[in-house]
């Protein structure tokens, strides 16, 4: 008796873009001797390509000798070792050009991993089972969702994209971490920070630090343009334009974009007031080592103050914001009440949610800041809801008489409820009218 084999469509867990499932065509017959179904995939999607595979199987089940067995006397090549997948990775990431920080965000994605499974020999030998057991590690060991979410995307591009298609270490047709589900995230809470609490930090640091302007400046830069932290710091003497205009170029920009920004002629003179040595702020580090010295009468420690670098002088704000939060945590401990502190980075947040309640376009706001509209609205944005609901309201009544006859107001919404003897609400006359009445 024929066998028959079939085609079956298999749909993957992953979408494309358009939201429409990945499939992959598996071929299904009766096995003659057990009666039982059989199936094994084609590994492609391609129907042309799996017709040709099924007619081949066909004749390997009803056709003696059709498939001959065939003996594969070439020697397996060794699996590639950590340490080789480690050099080849960074070779291709550099060679595309990627950000630094990224490459070695990476590399240290993919230590951590191979540190937590060390009876994995090599890359290969990477199953999607290591793959679960890994987001389950991170879980139990403390990491936030969001963490574990994105360290997974991370391995999957290393062991798809770069070690598989790039480098061609692996197979990347069965990359291990394809089809891990990532944990449920909450939405983020943004941290807005107030112009009390604002008011309150300069004069903390102008109190710390004898009235230093610096730190100053920076910050109110960054309260108004809602920029990232290093590429505020990154800027230079070349990109104080005139009239007030700044940019950040696209080797600071984390977007690789070129922005601009305006600031008023007050704060962009004391910007010009930092310049030394090519930088925007590059009194930074001779300011803070005469300070250490004379000021607080630290000389070791002045002596250790290093040139200036973007990272130094983001690094020097965040610790000292730390200190902050730290002594404001002990106060309000100690008055019984709780203080929630805020980061360096919830000046961006605050800058665009200032932007977007002040009746800024999220195009225009997403061009200046370098973010898209989405990221903005779920990882920066706090908006007044209260506020929004009634603003769309009164804007609505206002434009209402320029509306269509069919979804103008109730005439007894605008005046207000009037209830009659028995409490029943008197609805008035009905002033939306259709176009055939």
């Amino acid at each position: 008796m024929v066998t028959q084999v079939y085609l079956e469509k298999r749909n993957l867990r992953s979408t494309r873009r358009n939201g429409q499932h990945k499939y992959r065509w598996s071929l299904r017959w009766r096995d003659p001797k057990t009666g039982a179904f059989s199936c094994e995939s084609t590994g492609t999607g391609d129907r042309t390509e799996a017709e040709a595979i099924r007619k081949a199987k066909w004749a390997e089940l009803n056709i003696p000798g059709a498939a001959p067995e065939v003996i594969d006397e070439t020697p397996t090549p060794a699996a590639s070792t950590w340490q080789d997948c480690r050099a080849a990775l960074q070779r291709a990431m550099e060679a595309d050009n990627l950000r630094p920080s990224y490459v070695s965000d990476a590399l240290l994605t993919l230590e951590v991993f191979r540190r937590m499974f060390p009876e994995a020999t090599c890359p290969a030998g990477v199953t999607a089972d290591t793959a679960n057991e890994y987001k389950r590690r991170r879980a139990e060991g403390g990491a936030s969702p969001w963490t574990i979410r994105g360290d997974l995307a991370t391995l999957k591009a290393v062991f798809g994209k770069w070690l598989g298609k790039e480098c061609a270490l692996l197979d990347y047709t069965v990359n291990p971490f394809a089809n891990i589900k990532p944990p449920r995230c909450d939405d983020p809470d943004i941290r807005i920070v107030s112009a009390a609490e604002s008011a309150e930090l300069f004069a903390w640091i102008a109190d710390r630090w004898n009235g230093w302007r610096l730190p100053a400046v920076y910050l109110e830069v960054a309260a108004l343009l809602g920029w990232r932290a290093t590429e505020i710091a990154s800027l230079k003497e070349d990109d104080l334009l005139t009239d007030g205009f700044v940019r950040v170029v696209g080797a600071s920009s984390k977007t690789r974009h070129i922005k601009h920004g305006w600031l008023p002629a007050e704060l962009h003179a004391d910007v010009r007031a930092c310049v030394a040595d090519g930088w925007a702020f590059g009194r930074f580090a001779d300011e803070l080592r005469r300070l250490l010295l004379l000021w607080k009468h630290r000389p070791h420690h002045a002596a250790k103050v290093q040139g200036f670098t973007p990272d130094r002088l983001v690094g020097w704000l965040q610790d000292e914001l730390q200190r902050f939060n730290q002594e404001k945590t002990k106060a309000a401990e100690q008055a019984g009440s709780t203080w929630g502190g805020f980061t360096l980075h919830d000046f961006r947040r605050t800058a665009i949610t200032g932007l977007q309640m002040a009746g800024v376009s999220e195009k225009e706001a997403s061009v200046m800041v370098g973010a898209t509209p989405e990221v903005m609205r779920k990882h920066y944005e706090k908006l007044d809801q209260m506020a929004i609901a009634r603003r769309s309201v009164e804007r609505r009544l206002v434009a209402d008489g320029k509306a269509p006859a069919t979804i103008t107001m109730h005439q007894s919404l605008r005046a207000g409820y009037a209830r009659g003897e028995n409490g029943a609400v008197d609805k008035g006359e009905n002033v939306a009218q259709t176009a055939t009445a």
